[in-house]
């Protein structure tokens, strides 16, 4: 008696998690952090005038690209960490569903407060 295992279709989701992480690091490398025009795509900034969490990530991005790393470090710290996740969802875009539930929610909880403290730092001009 033979046993057939029947191939499930990819699940759509996973696609798109790989189309959105390849278009990010292909405008990276496509992009030096120079070549950028000077505005602003932070909805936060526009309104506040202050910096947000997020703010440098897509010149960090493409300095991380262009191996820029004192660059991409001065721009924004957790580009890094996030340059990873994007690296990650293009390679093992499934990866999430196979880690345990209380370590994606212990990591994304950390990374959360950090961000945050980072948030704040930012805006007080420490950082």
């Amino acid at each position: 008696m033979s046993v057939v295992v029947k191939e499930s279709e990819p699940d759509s989701t996973l696609i798109l998690v790989r189309i959105f992480a390849a278009s990010v690091l292909v405008i990276s490398f496509v992009f030096s952090p120079d070549s950028l025009p000077e505005t602003w795509l932070c909805f936060f900034y526009a309104v506040t005038g202050l910096p947000c969490p997020g703010c440098g990530m897509t010149r960090a991005f493409c300095s991380i690209s262009h191996g820029q790393f004192a660059n991409a470090w001065n721009l924004n710290p957790f580009s890094f960490i996030f340059y990873a996740l994007t690296a990650l969802g293009l390679l093992y875009p499934s990866l999430i569903n196979q880690l345990p539930g209380k370590i994606t929610i212990t990591f994304v909880s950390i990374l959360t407060v950090a961000l945050t403290v980072f948030g704040v730092f930012r805006i007080l001009g420490s950082f």
